[in-house]
């Protein structure tokens, strides 16, 4: 083999390797912490004032794991006509893994049934409106 033969074939190696390599990166999967990100990110100083706003309080929304059960309790004086709040769990390395739901509670106390949930830590964002106030509260929790 000659020694232009042998540039040829150095070339396409690399040449093969560099394509490789790219079709590999356009498989990879992309995500953002969320799909409207720079859209929050506007919104953020809210969030802010949201959380100053839960931590000033006497009482809030705490939770207990049992299981694959999570127990949230409230405090009866955060109860209001106008309450409403959603609870967001976060699962931080896989966005399809996500569930939302709802602020339903009875007697003081939400059962939520986790069996939704896959093994692994979770982000449990708490977000509500009471007395016209946004509360915000965020706590990682761990799904067995």
């Amino acid at each position: 083999m000659n020694f232009g033969s042998k540039i040829t074939v150095l070339y396409l190696s690399f040449v093969g390797l560099i394509l490789t390599l790219v079709f590999m990166c356009f498989g990879q999967k992309v995500e953002l912490v969320s799909k409207d990100y720079y859209a929050q990110e506007l919104k953020f100083q809210d969030k802010i004032d949201a959380i100053n706003n839960e931590k000033g309080l006497s009482g809030s929304i705490n939770h207990a794991l049992s299981g694959k059960k999570i127990v949230l309790t409230i405090d009866s004086t955060l109860l209001s006509n106008d309450f409403e709040g959603t609870i967001n769990f976060f699962r931080p390395s896989d966005s399809s893994k996500d569930l939302k739901l709802k602020m339903k509670f009875n007697n003081l106390e939400q059962i939520i049934d986790g069996t939704e949930l896959i093994h692994g830590a979770y982000k449990m964002q708490l977000t509500w409106v009471s007395n016209k106030k946004n509360y915000f509260k965020e706590e990682v929790i761990f799904i067995n």
